[in-house]
C-alpha cells in the first residue's frame, strides 16, 4: 500500500536555555499513514501534538530520526501544493478580507489568478463564509477564522492535510461541515492528520487514532481495538414490548443479566447535525 506519511524514530528535542532543562518535545516514534484515511492525534496541552504536524508540514526540523511525506522530505519545495497545514491560533494578516487573504494564499501556492479566485469562491460558499464582504479578518470570531484557515489549507487541493485543532471554537454547524468536508477529501484519497481535543469528532471520523503523551507515543490503533472489550451485547430493535419482555426472560433463563430495556438515543451533535440540513456538510 502506498504510503502519504513515513517517519522512522522521529523525535524533537528543544536545547536548554539558561537553568531550563532541555525538553523532549517528541520523543522517537514510527509513523505511516496511508492515502485516504483520516488519523486523530490525541493527548493533553504539551504533549507533543503540534511539535509533530510541524515537523511533517516541514516547518521544525526534527532532531532524531527521519520523516517523508509523499516520498520527500517535508521541507521540499515539491511539496508546496501537495501538503497543506492548518496550524492553531489566529490567522496572518489579519487586516485582509477572507477574499484578499485567499488571493494572497493563491499567489504563494502559484495558482492562475482565475483559478485561485474561483476556489476561494467554492471553499468561501462551503465554509458559510462568502458574506464577510470587505471585513477585516480581525474583525472575524474564532470559529470563522478557523473555517477560513481550512479554506485557505484546501486551496491547493492537497494530497495531505495536516490540521491542528480544525474544529476548535466551532458551533456544531461548522463542526459538521468540516468533517463532512474531511470524509470527502479522504473518500477522493487525501490524508488526513488531525490533532484535536474533540473526543466526540474523532471517534466520529477517525480512522485510527495515535495517543501522545509527554511527546511519547503511548497508543496507536482502531477505536474499535484500542476501546474494546471482551463483554459482548446483544442490541435488538424492531419488537414490541411484550416480545422484548420475553427476550429478556429468556436470557435470565440463559444465565445471563438484564442491566436495562431503553429506548435508543442518538448523541446531541446528531440532532444539532440534522437540524442543520444543507449547512450541516452538503455540497
Amino acid at each position: 500500500m502506498a504510503t502519504a506519511i513515513s517517519a522512522r524514530q522521529l523525535a524533537v528535542t528543544f536545547p536548554r536555555r539558561g537553568r531550563q532543562q532541555a525538553v523532549d518535545a517528541l520523543r522517537p516514534l514510527d509513523l505511516d499513514l496511508a492515502p485516504g484515511r483520516i488519523v486523530g492525534v490525541l493527548g493533553p496541552n504539551g504533549s507533543g501534538k503540534t511539535t509533530l504536524l510541524r515537523v511533517l508540514a516541514g516547518l521544525q526540523l526534527p532532531t532524531g530520526g527521519t520523516a517523508t511525506v509523499l516520498d520527500q522530505p517535508p521541507t521540499a519545495r515539491a511539496l508546496r501544493r501537495r501538503v497543506a497545514f492548518q496550524p492553531e491560533g489566529p490567522l496572518p494578516l489579519d487586516v485582509l478580507s477572507a477574499r484578499e487573504f485567499l488571493a494572497y494564499v493563491g499567489a504563494e501556492l502559484g495558482l492562475p489568478n482565475a483559478e485561485s479566485d474561483a476556489r476561494a469562491e467554492r471553499w468561501l460558499e462551503r465554509l458559510d463564509l462568502r458574506h464577510t464582504g470587505r471585513r477585516w479578518i480581525r474583525t472575524f470570531s474564532t470559529g470563522m477564522q478557523r473555517r477560513l484557515a481550512l479554506a485557505a489549507a484546501l486551496l491547493g487541493d492537497p494530497e495531505v492535510l495536516l490540521l491542528d485543532e480544525p474544529t476548535a471554537g466551532l458551533d456544531p454547524f461548522g463542526s459538521a461541515t468540516v468533517m463532512a468536508i474531511l470524509r470527502e477529501r479522504a473518500a477522493a484519497g487525501t490524508a488526513v492528520l488531525m490533532a484535536s481535543h474533540q473526543l466526540l469528532e474523532v471517534e466520529e471520523i477517525c480512522d485510527e487514532v495515535l495517543v501522545l503523551q509527554a511527546g511519547e507515543l503511548r497508543a496507536r490503533g482502531t477505536l474499535a481495538a484500542l476501546l474494546g472489550t471482551d463483554a459482548q451485547a446483544l442490541v435488538v430493535r424492531g419488537l414490541d414490548d411484550g416480545a422484548i419482555a420475553r427476550l429478556g426472560d429468556a436470557a435470565r433463563r440463559l444465565g445471563g443479566e438484564v442491566l436495562a430495556v431503553e429506548r435508543q438515543r442518538q448523541h446531541l451533535f446528531a440532532l444539532f447535525r440534522r437540524l442543520a440540513g444543507p449547512r450541516g456538510g452538503q455540497p
